[in-house]
């Protein structure tokens, strides 16, 4: 009787933090970030107020159960949405960002359910602006002709986060990790259709960091494919962490051409330095050379994009900042800037795409 007390008190109360038995205990957590983007990207001046600028805003619940012998029963369920709308994010589904459920134990970690691919986060984390803000390479978005915006790297706004996946995490040995992933393609008659590969390598060892990854989606509906790889590391001398690497997509879709030797194909090679100024404040610099190789461009669309940031934390959970971002479009590019969960505003060719975006965050 007092453990179904204990349960209906907890949803009762569900803004606590925690409900806890003897052997588990279930989280809330979340997130709310809110900016301010005024941008130029060649027609015109743009300002918005918008959701998600450096984190997407979310909430979410993640437990774990004791099962003895050094092994425990893992779930995370999180939902994302607009702080300025309060509308649904990924698409309206509930628990749209990660829902997942799984073992973990002595001999590594195995999850099921909709989940970040391996690829996502070991491509992440040689990013100074950690996929944030205009300063991002996750967030360097291109034009189409009939006006449409679109991610530079598109499979990873595809395959970032894979339904029906199986993922496998090794324990740390010497400092190195490997993630393996499947996911399920779900298409009858055939096993390969649909279906996404992907694996993540990670090494520590003190002030190094190495990351490389790699990811196939194999489309369910069109004769294209995702193809994303990625290499780099980050290394920290005193205030300062350096980053550098290098990311490849190659993929087609119902919008780009499908038949053979026919894809886009854009290269990101980024420099960039996090510095603790003081305490409280953060300098990030970050510049990314553009690479496109797509088929059948009359001329080197190649551009970069050069960004800095000052985050200012108010206290342990709320912090404040401001960024610049600029891409010299040249050729007929259409690059544009946005942030962490929007698309940038719709770009004019040859023109210099300006972004600033001031905004606040408070986690919980």
């Amino acid at each position: 009787m007092r453990r179904l007390l204990k349960s209906a008190l907890c949803a009762t109360l569900f803004a606590a933090t925690s409900c806890a038995y003897a052997q588990s205990i279930v989280t809330l957590y979340g997130s709310v970030d809110n900016l301010f983007d005024v941008s130029n990207q060649g027609k015109g001046t743009v300002a918005k107020l918008t959701s998600g600028g450096t984190f997407g805003s979310r909430w979410g619940l993640a437990g774990t159960e004791d099962l003895g012998g050094g092994y425990k029963a893992i779930f995370k369920l999180e939902n994302g949405f607009s702080s300025t709308t309060g509308v649904i994010g990924q698409g309206g589904a509930l628990f749209g960002r990660t829902s997942w459920m799984g073992l973990q134990g002595p001999q590594g970690t195995l999850t099921f359910g909709r989940q970040y691919a391996p690829e996502f986060l070991a491509v992440a984390e040689y990013d100074a602006f950690n996929a944030s803000l205009g300063g991002s390479y996750f967030n360097i978005d291109r034009t189409l002709a009939n006006g449409v915006v679109k991610s530079t790297l598109m499979t990873d706004v595809v395959t970032g986060r894979t339904n029906d996946s199986i993922v496998y995490a090794s324990p740390s040995i010497y400092g190195l990790t490997t993630s393996l992933m499947y996911g399920l393609g779900g298409v009858p008659g055939s096993l390969s259709q649909g279906s996404t590969v992907s694996i993540g390598v990670n090494y520590h060892a003190g002030p190094l960091g190495l990351h490389s990854g790699y990811i196939r989606l194999k489309d369910a509906t069109d004769p294209g494919s995702y193809v994303e790889w990625g290499i780099g590391g980050t290394y920290v001398i005193g205030p300062t962490k350096l980053y550098a690497g290098y990311t490849k997509d190659i993929y087609s879709d119902t919008n780009t051409p499908t038949a053979a030797g026919s894809a886009v194909r854009y290269g990101l090679l980024n420099i960039g330095l996090k510095y603790q100024v003081t305490s409280p404040l953060t300098l990030i610099l970050q510049v990314t050379k553009i690479i496109n190789t797509s088929t059948g461009l009359p001329a080197s669309q190649n551009a970069y994009d050069e960004s800095v940031e000052l985050s200012y934390q108010l206290s342990v959970r709320t912090n404040v900042y401001g960024a610049y971002s600029q891409v010299n479009n040249k050729n007929g590019s259409t690059y544009s800037l946005g942030g962490a969960v929007y698309y940038g505003s719709a770009a004019l060719p040859n023109a210099m795409a300006r972004s600033v975006q001031v905004g606040i965050r408070t986690v919980f």
